[in-house]
C-alpha cells in the first residue's frame, strides 16, 4: 500500500470518527436537554371550541411541552377529552390546554335537563319529596301526574292530569343531582318534560292542590311523551281556582 492510500484511509477514518463524535454529542445533548426540560405529551385545542360543544378528535392537537409548563388538573390524555362537552359559558381558545374544570360529561352539564327536551316541550320544575314521588323514581322514567284537590266540607279528590311524563332529573335543595357525591340524597326538585301548552295548567294545579307523581307499567317506555288526560270538569275546576264545587 503506497503512502497516498494510507493518508486517504487515515483521513477517512478521522472524518468518520469526527462525525460519530458529533452525532454522539448531539444525541447526548438532546437526551440531557430532554431530561432537564422533562418534556411531556399534552393536548391543546386545534381551533376555537365554542361553549357547550362536543369535543372530537379533530378539535385536538398533541404536542410536547416542558413539564413545568403543565399546570395542575391539566388533561393531557386525549382519551380524557374526546366525547366531553365544554362549559356552557366558556370557550376554549385555539392553542389552549384542556383543564378538568372546562370539561363535562353530557349528563353533568348544568343545563342537561333542558338539553333532553323535544320539540314543543318545556322543562317544568316541581317541588317534591318521597311522599309526592310515590316511592323511588329515577330520571328517564315515564310518570303519571295526579292533582289532589281538597274540597270544602268533603274528602279530597284526585284526578290524573298528564300521562307518560318523562322525568329529566331529581335534585336536592342545593340543586345537585341526587347521584352527585356532594348531594344530600334527599329529593327536593323534580324536573319534568311537558308540553309547553300544559305549563299553565300545571301551575294552576300547584296553586289549587297538590301534584303527585306515580310510576306505571309504561314507566320505561320510550315511544310516548307527556299527554294531557284531565277531564273537562277538573280542568274547569282548576281554572276557577277552587275545589268547593267538585
Amino acid at each position: 500500500m503506497n503512502i497516498r492510500k494510507r493518508v486517504i484511509m487515515k483521513a477517512g477514518g478521522c472524518l468518520v470518527c469526527g462525525v460519530l463524535i458529533i452525532v454522539l454529542n448531539y444525541v447526548g445533548l438532546t437526551i440531557r436537554l430532554n431530561d432537564m426540560l422533562d418534556l411531556r405529551t399534552t393536548c391543546i385545542a386545534a381551533r376555537d371550541i365554542q361553549p357547550r360543544s362536543l369535543i372530537t378528535e379533530k378539535d385536538i392537537l398533541e404536542i410536547q411541552v416542558p413539564g413545568a409548563y403543565l399546570l395542575e388538573h391539566t388533561c393531557s390524555d386525549k382519551k380524557d377529552i374526546i366525547g366531553k362537552y365544554t362549559d356552557i359559558q366558556g370557550m376554549i381558545p385555539a392553542g389552549s390546554c384542556f383543564f378538568e374544570e372546562m370539561l363535562y360529561d353530557e349528563k353533568d352539564l348544568p343545563d342537561y335537563p333542558s338539553a333532553q327536551l323535544r320539540a314543543g316541550q318545556a322543562a317544568y320544575t316541581l317541588e317534591t319529596d318521597l311522599a309526592r314521588m310515590g316511592g323511588t323514581i329515577i330520571p328517564g322514567q315515564r310518570l303519571d301526574l295526579y292533582v289532589v284537590l281538597d274540597r270544602k266540607n268533603d274528602t279530597p279528590v284526585s284526578a290524573c292530569l298528564l300521562q307518560n311524563v318523562r322525568l329529566l332529573a331529581v335534585k336536592d335543595h342545593k340543586g345537585l343531582d341526587l347521584t352527585d357525591e356532594n348531594s344530600t340524597g334527599i329529593p327536593y326538585l323534580a324536573v319534568l318534560a311537558v308540553s309547553q301548552k300544559d305549563v299553565e295548567l300545571l301551575s294552576l294545579a300547584e296553586k289549587t292542590g297538590e301534584i303527585r307523581m306515580f310510576s306505571t307499567d309504561n314507566t320505561y317506555s320510550t315511544a310516548r311523551e307527556a299527554e294531557l288526560v284531565v277531564s273537562d270538569d277538573v280542568l274547569q275546576l282548576l281554572k276557577s281556582g277552587t275545589a268547593e264545587h267538585m
